[in-house]
């Protein structure tokens, strides 16, 4: 009689990350993790950031971001993946691209429909809002073009950060213990607290950025991998402050190529007011097209792979 055990079959690719490490961290831990890395990654570049840009960089803690505080504050990124990294390699023992850059293939493809998805899914609402009246161009910055393609470094730390912590290691870790659904909604709340707490927050904005969560989360999980939330995540934001000059969560981006805001009497529901476009209501039907989208996508993939 053959009493080998079957083998296991993972809903994504995205997951197996985690079969790679021979000492697994379990959810609570790795929510642990991340507070630590968040905590410390933070703290290690306020030490530089203050003493570099002073008066600039209490500017930008408050919202308000020139060229010079993006490309500092992403020195926090750098520190929160480096010690996420660390833990990764030297406590779990495994390689740090299990957490979703493994198997490399397409990869150009991946971030090719990252990248046209958020300025399609970015672009409606903003179309909406100026071609109903809601938004008016105040001015066009022709001469920051160049420094605003610059600032796309920081947005591309930030953002895939983020998508490591979230959509990358917390699934994993709470996935091995707790299964699929619970993976998805704790990478959700932790992505929503860490927003949470941004300048001008509202109920929709909240509303929103669990949108986002749930889309990127069976976006990964159906291309089994990080590289096409990554750009979405990058240019989504990238569009929103240095492009259109929207505030980006509630924080004022001053390096842009336009001017855009909301037209007197317009109505902040739509616009979004001061959290900027992430807090519209015609954001939220995007996003929730989006991720029902997203969905069908991780079900066909899942379905094939059977």
């Amino acid at each position: 009689m053959n009493s080998a055990q079957p083998e296991r079959v993972l809903p994504s690719p995205l997951l197996a990350g985690i079969e790679r490490a021979r000492r697994p961290s379990g959810p609570i831990v790795g929510v642990l993790v991340v507070v630590g890395c968040l905590l410390v990654g933070q703290t290690l570049a306020a030490l530089v950031l203050f003493p570099l840009f002073g008066a600039s960089a209490a500017a930008a803690l408050g919202g308000a971001m020139e060229l010079a505080d993006q490309l500092a504050m992403l020195l926090s990124f750098v520190g929160i993946a480096g010690l996420l990294a660390l833990w990764i390699r030297l406590k779990e023992r495994r390689p740090f691209g299990s957490v979703g850059f493994f198997p490399a293939s397409r990869i150009g493809a991946h971030l090719a429909i990252g990248t046209g998805v958020a300025v399609v899914l970015l672009g409606v609402p903003v179309g909406v809002n100026l071609l109903s009246g809601q938004f008016d161009v105040g001015a066009v910055h022709t001469a920051q073009v160049g420094a605003a393609f610059v600032a796309l470094i920081g947005f591309a730390v930030q953002a895939s950060t983020e998508e490591i912590i979230t959509r990358g290691y917390l699934m994993q870790v709470t996935f091995r213990k707790w299964g699929l659904t619970a993976a998805v909604v704790l990478q959700a709340a932790v992505f929503s607290l860490l927003h949470g707490t941004n300048p001008n927050v509202t109920v929709v904005a909240l509303v929103n950025i669990l949108l986002i969560a749930l889309l990127l989360a069976f976006w990964a999980l159906a291309e089994g991998g990080l590289w096409g939330v990554c750009a979405f995540h990058a240019v989504w934001n990238w569009c929103q402050g240095n492009v259109y000059g929207i505030q980006v969560s509630g924080m004022d981006v001053r390096t842009t190529m336009l001017s855009i805001g909301g037209a007197p009497g317009s109505a902040d529901l739509l616009t979004g007011g001061g959290f900027g476009i992430e807090a519209s209501l015609l954001t939220t039907a995007v996003l929730a097209i989006g991720t029902a989208l997203a969905i069908l996508a991780y079900r066909r993939t899942r379905s094939a792979s059977r």
